[in-house]
């Protein structure tokens, strides 16, 4: 007998451990249908029902969830709930996030709430850098519902506030021009119109402050409305990052010899007209932002402009170069000090059908 337990252990020992499985796992399912049972059956007193506001962490594991239902008081036993995820195949589907739980459902209904998500109490909005301050408020209105005379009022009126309004002079629209920044953002689902725009003239100002604390303004740029100018200008120029602080050296080269700066998007900023071509007629437009007009910079930006362009201005090289050109489809540069060089790179864009 000895002799046949030893010859058959290993089968033994596997019979034992396959048993001693089954029977942890069948009085587990018992635990869980239990405490599902007793909480369906609403056996739990009507007083003590409570909203329990609780966390979930992006990542959390099913054992972690359980855990933290199981410590504020939303389910009464961690394993028995974290034994039905498994059972039901969703230990990988709950979504993360703050919640507003009864402490009263029951598992499926647990469940449904947390595969849904939370409730949903910010919404995205999207400002693309370049755009014109009519364009902006055009593009908050349309992700918003709010009307955009209803968004040039809450400009005009002084509910907005900006540290960088030209003279301080809230009342007239165009020295909003730039002073809202583009970008990605969480808003609020009880955010009205000023609300929405106040966050956006505060993300410039903390923008462009967090620049300052590392960098001192280069001394050919007088003000913050002429910083803001010029990043408005790169950005409307310049296609690749590599280059925004070539095109921040042409600006200062210019002004600093008192050239025209001759910027094509001043042009159509002043006839507020989209075009892909300029022509001799637009540059006829009589307007202090028509830079084949008039000396110096424009008196406020012509479009929204990203931090990019922002560091550009700190990053600007010293160099002779006064004329840049796109001369590649995939927006790369060519600048140069010499005019013969820019009429031949202009004239080879044009054949190469890079510029029209």
């Amino acid at each position: 007998m000895i002799k046949f337990i030893f010859k058959n252990r290993t089968a033994l020992q596997i019979f034992l451990v396959t048993s001693f499985l089954l029977v942890g796992y069948n009085v587990a399912n018992s635990i869980a249908d239990n405490v599902e049972i007793n909480t369906i059956d609403g056996s739990q007193n009507i007083d003590d029902l409570k909203i329990i506001n609780v966390n979930i962490p992006q990542g959390s594991s099913a054992s972690e969830i359980s855990s933290i239902l199981d410590s504020t008081g939303v389910i009464t036993s961690k394993l028995a709930f974290e034994l039905y995820l498994r059972n039901e195949n969703l230990t990988d589907k709950l979504r993360s996030g703050t919640y507003e739980i009864p402490n009263n459902l029951n598992f499926e209904e647990l469940t449904s709430v947390l595969l849904k998500g939370p409730p949903l109490k910010t919404y995205t909005i999207t400002i693309p850098e370049g755009l014109w301050l009519s364009e902006t408020l055009e593009t908050v209105s349309a992700q918003t519902g709010y009307d955009v005379i209803q968004l040039e009022n809450s400009l005009i009126s002084g509910s907005v506030k900006s540290s960088y309004l030209p003279d301080n002079d809230f009342s007239k629209l165009q020295n909003w021009e730039g002073l809202l920044f583009p970008n990605t953002y969480q808003i609020d689902i009880e955010a009205n119109g000023e609300d929405i725009l106040q966050i956006l003239a505060n993300e410039l100002e903390n923008r462009y402050e967090n620049l300052l604390s590392a960098n001192s303004i280069p001394s050919w740029i007088s003000s913050p409305n002429e910083f803001f100018t010029v990043a408005s200008l790169i950005e409307a120029e310049a296609k690749l990052d590599e280059d925004r602080p070539l095109v921040s050296s042409v600006i200062r080269n210019r002004l600093d010899q008192n050239m025209l700066l001759q910027i094509d998007a001043t042009v159509l900023y002043s006839l507020q007209k989209r075009k892909t071509q300029v022509l001799l007629i637009d540059l006829q437009v009589d307007s202090p932002y028509n830079t084949y007009k008039y000396t110096s910079l424009p008196p406020t930006p012509i479009s929204g402009f990203g931090e990019k362009s922002m560091e550009a201005i700190f990053n600007t090289p010293e160099n002779p170069f006064i004329y840049y050109l796109l001369t590649d489809i995939n927006g790369k540069m060519t600048f140069t000090d010499n005019y013969e060089e820019f009429i031949n790179l202009k004239n080879k864009a044009k054949d190469e059908g890079v510029i029209p």
